[in-house]
This record gives structure tokens, sequence and C-alpha cells, in this order.
């Protein structure tokens, strides 16, 4: 079984693709910043999981505490420095 791409990669090399930028590694930081971004979700983004409910529930606590785990991933390998 292959290792599947972390979520926070698959970002940073969908930031480096469309800046331009050969090694992914340097947009980590940037996408967790992304990804950051997205931790408190819309109205218009819970209305179109859970259309003409009255209440939400867990929906917001659960999209943060995924949000959360993206943001808090590892990427291996780190990208180099000089």
């Amino acid at each position: 079984m292959t290792a599947e791409i972390s979520m926070i990669e698959r970002v940073a090399r969908a930031l480096a693709m469309s800046l331009g930028e050969e090694d992914w590694r340097n947009c980590v930081e940037a996408a967790r910043a992304a990804v950051g971004a997205l931790r408190e979700p819309t109205v218009d983004m819970l209305e179109a999981a859970l259309p003409d409910m009255p209440d939400w529930g867990y929906l917001p606590d659960d999209w943060r505490a995924m949000i959360d785990h993206v943001a808090a991933e590892r990427v291996f390998p780190a990208p180099v420095r000089s």
C-alpha cells in the first residue's frame, strides 16, 4: 500500500504549481496559512453542507477539527534552507 499524500502537501504542491515554484516544499508555510484561513466556515459553507437546517449541530466544530489537523500535518522531507 502506498502512503497517501497529506492534504498540506497537496495544497503546497498546488501553490507551487500556480506560482511556478520548482520545489513545492518552499510553499509549505504558505499552504499552512491558506488552510488556516479556512478554519472558520462561512454561513454559506454551512448552508451548502446542511441546506434548510435550522441548526448546524457539531458541523462547525467538526470542520475546525479537520482544518486544525491539516494545519498541523508534518511534511517530509523538509525544504532545504540555504
